[in-house]
């Protein structure tokens, strides 16, 4: 993308952007943002900073903590990183977003808003924690991509400011995730496109339920740990579950083995060990985690008006929809 075109797409964003204490419009300046009020949006080290000033909840402190310790911790930008891509965006036509202007709610160390920012004209990177100074170091080359600090809950925005919405992994760690998809339904433009992934659960007793209610049962204790200590004992966790569960479920599927190849985590089975490592930090350090089955989740997209494109379970829900 040429230089133009990149200030082209910052201005379009800035046009949607919204002061997040008055919820008047903003112009850009020197320093920031500043909306006609007089409220300064500080520019910080590669993102703006559009967190309010309110003391957040005891949860939601918790949890910008748990994820802005994660995401610089696990910085780097991985090769697997497309391969999981290929899996989150595989029921969306990335080339028809050509021209659009896009939120990644929830974007983490920006792993899959590079993938975007391939294909839209311009894309936000959004983050209630303080994972923006991750994602703001690994996005800081693409001239179409503008980090902001913001609850998505509070993101600063007009209604209906973005023709595509995607929340990977997000959610289901709010203490009501609902609330937050309403959220995400208001900003997204008549006939934009919604993407979320969340968290499942099995209907029927089988091998991931029992995964599930022994990981529910280690979570009670491993949430309340400093999170450096529960980075170390991830490393040794993960091992356990590779050698456990990975690999004899690789080897069913090489060999024909049914009983091997139905074992759970089947994703990791062709991505290197460090991805299982950063995955059960994740599962074990965020303090909500909230799970479903479809009948729970499809009257979101119904009486939020969405029309449902595709819907697949695999080892979590990833949902496509677009607002008519």
């Amino acid at each position: 993308m040429t230089e133009e075109a990149g200030v082209a797409s910052f201005d379009l964003i800035v046009e949607r952007l919204r002061c997040p204490r008055c919820g008047a419009t903003v112009t850009d300046e020197v320093d920031g943002l500043r909306c006609r009020v007089g409220h300064l949006v500080p520019r910080r080290s590669g993102y703006l900073d559009c967190s309010d000033d309110a003391t957040p909840d005891g949860t939601t402190e918790r949890t910008f903590s748990s994820f802005g310790y994660e995401w610089n911790a696990f910085d780097d930008v991985r090769s697997e990183d497309e391969s999981f891509g290929s899996i989150y965006f595989a029921d969306v036509d990335l080339p028809a977003l050509r021209g659009k202007i896009g939120l990644d709610a929830g974007c983490g160390k920006g792993r899959y808003t590079r993938i975007l920012a391939r294909h839209l004209r311009g894309v936000v990177a959004l983050d209630g924690s303080q994972a923006v100074e991750a994602a703001a170091r690994n996005l800081g080359g693409l001239d179409n991509v503008v980090v902001v600090k913001s609850d998505l809950r509070s993101a600063p925005f007009a209604p209906e400011s973005f023709d595509f919405v995607s929340s990977l992994g997000v959610l289901h760690h709010l203490d009501d995730p609902r609330d937050g998809f309403r959220r995400l339904v208001e900003l997204l433009a008549p006939g934009g496109q919604l993407l979320l992934y969340l968290y499942s659960r099995p209907e029927r007793t089988d091998a991931r339920t029992v995964a599930l209610a022994a990981a529910t049962q280690v979570r009670k204790v491993t949430v309340r740990l400093p999170h450096p200590l529960l980075k170390v004992l991830s490393e040794p966790i993960a091992a356990l579950l590779y050698l456990g569960v990975v690999l004899p479920g690789r080897w069913g599927d090489r060999r024909g083995i049914a009983g091997l190849s139905g074992l759970p985590m089947d994703t990791y089975r062709d991505k290197p060990f460090r991805s299982l490592v950063l995955d059960t930090f994740d599962r074990l350090s965020a303090p909500v985690e909230h799970r479903y089955v479809w009948a729970e989740l499809e009257p979101w997209f119904a009486d939020a008006g969405l029309v449902v494109d595709a819907a697949r379970d695999q080892a979590g829900w990833f949902v496509t929809a677009h607002r008519a």
